[in-house]
């Protein structure tokens, strides 16, 4: 894997476009994208490890992980010597895309082969196999042309890499079929176990002298989002600890644990993000290319690893956690459990003393408190309860943050003398905001599970409504965060405060228009947490007047919206008390949230737009592409699940390739034109004009879009499950409509948007909205399987006619908005 010499001018601009060095190493959306799928295939390995939670559980998931491992670093690489947006690399990417989804549907049963055959192994295997070959088969037509010099890497990579194929198949094969004293489920993990140290020991010998770093701030930036999605996964998994079904009570027991899961959390997203990142990042830059390669070589491929295994672990020991607190675990709270708990967070913080000494050479001293105070308190662990297990685990990490602010603050404050400038430099979301919009997958996950939990007409219409409170607590934070650039102490414990409030809200979410026996009020805890929310965006506007003394103004008009929709959510929890939650209470019921979100929405048009400035264009722009990419993020992970409810069969693996290209092709319409081009038109406004085109681009029309998402996630939820009936059926008639209507939502909504910004109307598009509302009726007698290949092949043909029409002029569009 190397950048070296120069390539003939018709490969770059047919096929590969390539980075340069010196280049602005940005990480491009169709990475981003990528990531969410990584998102739901570490959830799977959750899943296969709770499932089988013992020694060699854990030891087959961290297994899974260092294939998934290698096959992002081979991604994350690939992606520092070509642009993956650009050429026909996205075709490369869509299809890495999809064998992951495929993958993380197959990864319970990689080794027990949970359909009774192999099915689910060689899904896996061939899984891995395809994605390692094709970063490699790309990166040889790469290096071909170079001669001699480059031609031997090349050679000397596949002759490594081609026996695993044949250990893996031997792995898949011959267990059922051989008469061994071994269990075929222990012979396979051996033979999965070889192909890892073969390839791992194989991937250093030929990237030693080989693999050079292009853009060193894109690979760490890489290196920095998949810590990232590693800790969205830690998150999603505590959310769904109670299963996706939405059928267990909300008990104080889980919100206890929630709350402690997001503190643990965040604590250690603040030993990675606040120096550790910045400092080794820059420290890279100032090194000579060689070195730069070999840093990028050990600490961040090499000993990134073992902190993402250690998230994975720690993902499992909180999930395992908060069932055990909650009554719900499949297996009992023992002294393993706070092993395996503690265990993780040691593991990770392992692999960040090595990451600190490898890239800094100097020996991160908070991190090791942290390990000692971690083994000093596990044997206490042992023998407390679920949550009192967890109250420790928070005790030891807080234990960092206290020695960096006290012991160690010298030096703490010398770093952050030499990080601020590089922080104050981001022009995008921070870190800390890509953290809390994960938090926002899982809860628009369970807007899914609501209305596949009431299944009907009225259901969808209670998750809409849901929904859009969900995204205006969104998007208040959006303008609070992009008016306040800081990166205080107050700023990050708001964040984690609303991280915390906004998982709470996610799990009591199903529950509010029809609360579980022996639990909570759903409906109490979500506006309980909406409210505290809105306090605790209050209190940071309060904290940043000093600088900006516009700002509680804005605040105050904006509260009376506010405050009539909280009072009108008060008046409902009252009604349901009162009377119950039966026909017709529960019609009056939800035209009361309805009525209160329409006026919280609709009220706050006007508040403050003289007062309101869009600070960075460049950050409001991201953070919105963010929270749609998050949407994409939610789709893709009910696309998943859904499928893995299924039993795993020929028929599966085409309806889920069907579905991830039709996701794809959504996906690529926004971000292959529209976000691009509406940043360059919201730059190129000024003053006013730039807030209105702010509020109206984006704060309202981005509501429908993501809206069509979720709409389009329940359509296949719906689809793929069928309520039992047999896979490949005639669709379910709700979840038909909602498939097809949601794209139409999601197509309409995105022709509102480009009129907004431009007076201009795609045909495609209106046509593309036209066709599939006439095809949504005609369509219904055929299976999920035609329905599913008629949207993709539809999605297709509209990604065409988009992308011809882009090259004959529409991405020369003014950049001047009307």
């Amino acid at each position: 894997m190397r950048d070296g010499g120069s390539t003939p001018a018709a490969l770059r601009r047919r096929f590969l476009v390539l980075r340069t060095e010196g280049s602005t190493g940005e990480v491009s959306w169709m990475e981003l994208f990528i990531d969410l799928f990584f998102v739901f295939a570490f959830l799977r390995v959750t899943n296969l490890m709770a499932s089988h939670l013992e020694w060699l559980g854990v030891a087959e998931g961290t297994i899974v992980v260092l294939m998934l491992w290698h096959c992002w670093n081979s991604c994350a690489w690939l992606g520092n010597v070509v642009y993956l947006d650009k050429g026909l690399l996205p075709l490369v990417v869509f299809g890495i895309a999809t064998t992951l989804l495929i993958m993380g549907v197959a990864i319970p049963g990689t080794f027990t082969a949970e359909s009774g055959g192999v099915f689910e192994p060689l899904l896996v295997a061939s899984g891995y196999l395809l994605i390692i070959y094709s970063v490699l088969a790309v990166l040889s037509y790469l290096h071909w042309s170079q001669g001699p010099a480059g031609r031997r890497p090349v050679i000397a990579s596949w002759l490594t890499y081609l026996p695993a194929g044949v250990i893996l198949a031997c792995a898949i094969w011959l267990p059922p079929r051989l008469d061994l004293p071994i269990d075929d489920r222990h012979l396979r993990t051996v033979l999965f176990a070889l192909v890892i140290v073969i390839n791992f020991s194989a991937l250093r010998v030929v990237s030693s002298g080989n693999a050079q770093v292009v853009s060193s701030r894109h690979l760490a930036e890489r290196h920095g989002l998949i810590i990232l999605v590693a800790l969205g996964e830690t998150v999603i998994s505590v959310g769904v600890s109670q299963g996706l079904g939405g059928d267990e009570p909300v008990t104080w027991q889980l919100l206890a644990g929630a709350a402690l899961s997001i503190a643990v959390i965040s604590v250690l997203w603040w030993t990675y993000f606040d120096v550790a990142k910045v400092v080794a990042e820059h420290a890279m830059q100032a090194l000579p290319r060689a070195e730069q390669s070999r840093i990028a070589r050990d600490a961040y491929s090499g000993l990134h690893l073992p902190m993402i295994c250690g998230l994975i672990v720690l993902a499992l020991g909180l999930k395992h956690a908060v069932s055990s607190a909650t009554g719900t675990a499949d297996h009992p709270w023992h002294a393993a459990s706070a092993v395996l708990l503690f265990g993780g967070v040691i593991v990770y913080l392992g692999g960040l003393i090595a990451f600190q000494r490898r890239a800094l050479g100097m020996l991160g001293r908070s991190p090791v408190v942290g390990s000692v105070t971690l083994l000093a308190l596990l044997p206490l662990a042992a023998r407390t309860p679920p949550l009192g297990a967890l109250a420790l685990l928070l005790l030891g990490v807080t234990a960092m943050v206290v020695a960096d602010r006290t012991v160690f603050r010298r030096r703490h404050r010398q770093l952050h003398a030499r990080v601020d400038p590089e922080v104050a430099k981001i022009p995008g979301a921070t870190p800390k905001e890509l953290l809390v919009d994960l938090v926002f997958v899982f809860a628009f996950i369970q807007v899914t599970v609501l209305m596949v939990r009431e299944n009907s007409v009225f259901g969808v219409v209670q998750g809409l409504i849901l929904l859009a409170l969900l995204w205006w607590a969104w998007a208040s934070f959006s303008w609070v965060t992009n008016a306040i650039r800081h990166e205080t102490v107050p700023v990050r414990l708001a964040m984690i405060g609303v991280m915390a409030l906004t998982l709470i809200l996610g799990i009591a979410l199903p529950h509010t228009f029809e609360s579980t026996p022996g639990g909570l009020p759903g409906a109490s805890v979500v506006v309980a947490a909406y409210l505290t929310g809105w306090i605790v965006q209050a209190a940071l506007v309060w904290y940043a007047a000093r600088d900006q003394p516009d700002l509680p103004a804005v605040v105050r008009q904006s509260a009376w919206p506010s405050a009539v929709a909280l009072a009108l959510l008060t008046g409902s929890i009252v009604v349901e008390v009162t009377f119950g939650d039966a026909p017709p209470i529960d019609l009056i019921i939800t035209m009361m949230w309805l009525v209160a979100v329409v006026t919280e929405i609709l009220g706050s048009y006007r508040s403050g737009l003289r007062r309101w400035r869009i600070r960075t264009v460049r950050h409001w722009t991201d953070r919105y592409a963010l929270i749609m990419l998050i949407a994409f993020g939610e789709t893709i992970i009910a696309l998943g699940f859904s499928g893995a409810q299924e039993a795993t069969s020929l028929l599966l693996v085409l309806l889920l390739v069907a579905a991830s290209i039709a996701i794809c092709t959504i996906w690529w319409s926004y971000f292959h034109t529209d976000a691009g081009l509406a940043h360059d038109a919201l730059q190129a406004a000024r003053g006013e004009e730039r807030v209105h085109l702010a509020r109206d681009a984006y704060t309202y029309l981005h509501l429908p879009m993501v809206a069509g998402l979720i709409l389009f996630a329940f359509g296949l939820r719906e689809t793929l499950i069928l309520h039992g009936s047999p896979l490949g059926a005639h669709t379910h008639a709700l979840g038909h409509y909602a498939l097809y209507l949601g794209a139409v939502a999601y197509i309409a909504a995105n022709q509102a948007f480009w009129w907004r910004v431009w007076r201009r109307v795609s045909g495609s598009r209106i046509g593309g909205a036209v066709l599939l509302t006439v095809l949504a009726p005609l369509t219904a007698p055929l299976s999920v399987l035609w329905n599913l290949v008629l949207l993709a092949g539809l999605g297709i043909v509209f990604a065409a006619i988009e992308m011809l029409a882009s090259r004959r002029g529409r991405t020369g569009v003014d950049p001047q908005p009307a």
